[in-house]
């Protein structure tokens, strides 16, 4: 499958309903590095449960658009992207209008941390929302104690606009997070 989006070493692609692209999000969403970040340590994925719980997103039944990220053409982690509706903008606190989208995104592999490419493939997949989806705006919410994703997030331009207390069950536990948003006018802003 082509990617939709490349940027430099940074190459975005749908999800591929197929066990290779299963495997790899198994092999990532086991490792307790990636799950303190992303859906929790004491919430491993196996085969069977990625397949549930992504093989309909990957056959394109309803929102996220789930994406895998590529760096210089090896899939290294997960990205998703979907129009903030309804009730969805209610949990974020936010007034719902047309244009507004959310995006979830980690490396699998750690070892690939700290070094751009979150920031390069969160600004590409910006850009794509943007450009092609025509987004107005594009908001994250990562958990407060996740320094590494707010810093990368604000390195692409998202500014925080708000805090959601208790809004995701972390290993046992409601945990805040951070509202941070991106809009089509700060960017033009920023260039």
């Amino acid at each position: 499958m082509e990617p939709f989006v490349a940027s430099g070493d940074i190459a975005i692609r749908h999800m591929r309903d197929d066990d290779e692209d299963y495997l790899l999000l198994s092999r990532w969403l086991s490792d307790e590095r990636v799950l303190e970040f992303y859906e929790g340590r004491d919430n491993p994925h196996d085969l069977a449960k990625v397949r549930q719980k992504y093989g309909p997103r990957a056959r394109g039944q309803g929102n996220p658009v789930p994406c895998m990220l590529v760096y210089r053409g090896t899939p290294v982690g997960y990205m998703q992207y979907y129009p903030v509706e309804g009730s969805g903008a209610g949990q974020l606190g936010i007034e719902y209008t047309k244009g507004i989208y959310g995006v979830d995104l980690f490396i699998g592999l750690p070892e690939l941390w700290d070094k751009g490419i979150g920031s390069a493939a969160l600004s590409a997949l910006v850009g794509y929302l943007f450009d092609d989806m025509g987004a107005l705006r594009i908001v994250i919410d990562p958990h407060v104690s996740n320094v590494r994703a707010i810093r990368c997030y604000e390195k692409c331009g998202f500014n925080t606009i708000g805090l959601l207390p208790g809004r995701e069950l972390h290993e046992g536990e409601y945990r805040d997070c951070r509202l941070m948003a991106i809009s089509r006018e700060d960017l033009v802003g920023a260039n």
